[in-house]
């Protein structure tokens, strides 16, 4: 049988309950990256409690991503081993556990472990992404299937708006709306518990049962993962100090409210949704996953440094979409992993734990060294120019990709067993 035709038939067998369990998946995990994306939002009010400074304020922005760095690699190699619904049951139930010891938290330190270990469990979860999409999806969907996740975190990122509604509601208690971020969490458990469902066919067995190890080198020996990398850091830098400090400064700058503010990163999280969701199904068919990159990575540094020198929300709300175009980038780079030939499916696991690590360590970097930066020139917006411009890294990174990723997506290859 041809490869055509091989693709064609795993297509028809694929069932229709796939985009129950992939929706629902998505939606919890995304869920779990607004709580993390939340902090800048909340920073005012912790800080005003806690009396923290610059530096702090910064280490509380990485403490969750640097929690997700430490684990991703090993989270792909340790865990890809486990029932993928039982690894997103338990990491969720852990989830919501920390976060109501977020709540609670009666001084800094207890705070910051306490996101240091909640990004542990929200990456402690992804492999079961990747082997449900391996169990649920055929080949040439899965780049639709990535964006998907862009597609829901632009309705989740609507829940950025409600949360200064929620602080005011609560007397300004960001300790508070962690409990109720809590108990949310416990729902969504439920519902994974109810809706997801495994789909072990034996060509998948086979696949997984010919691997008895996941060598770490032989998973990223790729060079593709590594100049993608490059710009998954970069990326990283950007998103962590803008995150973290942005809505602090239109608050101190501009005197924006905290509301204004969570309705531009709702707007940039929409544009990502929708655009992102577009531009990923045209990649499927067309390629060009190298020009799409290289445009992304301009696009974001300029949108950025842009979002910093105006309080005009009009153009806020321009330069948001832009923004959010620029992100459209991620689901086409985290395809390249299930592309790369030979690869199996717990190497794809630990190959995108690779590049989710990658920017995750730019988040880690970001806050910190905005927050440095802050503390030594007195001038934040100084500081989250230096970072937002590192997201050229992207750029640089597309222009040493080999050329064959501007081809449509490449035909399926069959793993070495």
């Amino acid at each position: 049988m041809s490869i055509s035709a091989k693709v064609a038939a795993e297509d028809t067998k694929a069932p229709a309950y796939r985009w129950v369990v992939v929706i629902t998946w998505v939606a919890v995990h995304t869920w779990g990256f607004l709580i993390l994306e939340s902090i800048g939002l909340l920073l005012p009010s912790i800080r005003q409690e806690l009396k923290l400074s610059p530096v702090e304020e910064g280490w509380l922005g990485s403490s969750a991503i640097l929690g997700s760095l430490l684990l991703s690699i090993p989270a792909g190699w340790l865990l890809s081993r486990f029932s993928p619904k039982r690894l997103t049951s338990i990491t969720l139930l852990a989830g919501a556990a920390l976060i109501m010891l977020q709540g609670w938290s009666p001084v800094f330190a207890v705070l910051l472990i306490g996101r240091f270990l909640y990004g542990m469990s929200a990456v402690a979860r992804t492999p079961a992404r990747t082997l449900l999409i391996k169990q649920w999806v055929p080949q040439r969907e899965i780049v639709v299937v990535n964006a998907l996740g862009n597609l829901l975190w632009g309705v989740v990122a609507i829940g950025f708006i409600l949360i200064p509604v929620v602080l005011e509601l609560l007397d300004d208690s960001w300790r508070n709306t962690f409990y109720l971020f809590g108990g949310i969490s416990l729902g969504l458990a439920l519902l994974w518990q109810v809706l997801g469902k495994e789909r072990i066919t034996p060509e998948y067995e086979a696949e997984l049962n010919s691997q008895k190890s996941t060598p770490v080198i032989s998973a990223i020996r790729h060079p593709e993962l590594w100049v993608v990398g490059i710009g998954m850091v970069g990326a990283g830098i950007t998103w962590g100090g803008l995150a973290t400090f942005w809505p602090s400064l239109m608050l101190d700058r501009y005197q924006m409210s905290l509301t204004a503010s969570a309705s531009i990163i709702t707007i940039s999280g929409v544009s990502t949704a929708l655009i992102g969701l577009a531009i990923a199904i045209l990649v499927s068919k067309v390629g060009k996953k190298r020009l799409v990159l290289l445009l992304c990575g301009i696009a974001m540094a300029l949108s950025s440094v842009g979002m910093l020198w105006t309080g005009s929300y009009p153009v806020l709300v321009i330069i948001a979409l832009v923004h959010g175009v620029a992100w459209s980038f991620f689901p086409i780079v985290m395809t390249i992993p299930f592309e790369l030939s030979g690869i199996k499916p717990r190497e794809v696991a630990v190959a995108i734990g690779f590049l989710e690590a990658a920017i995750l360590a730019g988040g880690v970097v970001g806050p910190i060294l905005a927050g440095f930066l802050h503390d030594t020139t007195g001038d934040l917006r100084t500081a989250l120019m230096t970072t937002s411009l590192l997201s050229l890294a992207m750029t640089f990174g597309a222009l040493l990709l080999p050329r064959k990723w501007d081809q449509p997506a490449l035909e399926e290859r069959p793993a070495t067993l």
